[in-house]
């Protein structure tokens, strides 16, 4: 993976959820569903990365899954040293592929971080959260180029 010139502005928890409906075990099996949106700020010259998780468990002896929990998190990089790498147009930007799987991948490793730390006191903190390729996570299509904050 190429390296990159880019800093964390920002990183918050956005929502977090957690629903405990099972009785604590030691482990679980489940599933995670992740999905991440890019926009870009041109007037501040920084990307920002929305990650959704949601992670569901088995049921014992059943095929079923029932949620446990849901993060979303916001990552805001400044692509000031990058800036040629982003296409900036009038209804839509874009972000290198190469870039933009870099920010994905470190913003989904931080959000696995946050989640582990923000959920040590329920159920979904039992779930280790899988190291998933950047390539492999799902975008969220028709992101508009963000006017205001970053």
């Amino acid at each position: 993976m190429p390296r990159y010139n880019i800093a964390i502005e920002t990183l918050e928890i956005r929502t977090y959820k957690a629903y405990n409906p099972l009785e604590e075990k030691k482990t679980y099996s489940g599933e995670m569903r992740v999905l991440a949106a890019v926009s870009v700020n041109a007037a501040q010259k920084n990307i920002a990365v929305v990650m959704k998780a949601e992670v569901y468990v088995k049921v014992s002896g059943s095929s079923h899954i029932i949620p446990i929990g849901y993060i979303e998190t916001v990552t805001v990089f400044s692509a000031m040293n990058e800036w040629e790498k982003v296409r900036v147009g009038k209804k839509q930007s874009d972000v290198d592929k190469d870039l933009e799987d870099f920010l994905i991948n470190i913003s989904y490793n931080t959000t696995r971080g946050l989640l582990s730390e923000r959920a040590k006191n329920d159920l979904i903190g039992k779930v280790v959260l899988p190291v998933i390729d950047s390539a492999d996570i799902k975008r969220e299509k028709g992101e508009k180029e963000r006017k205001g904050k970053g």
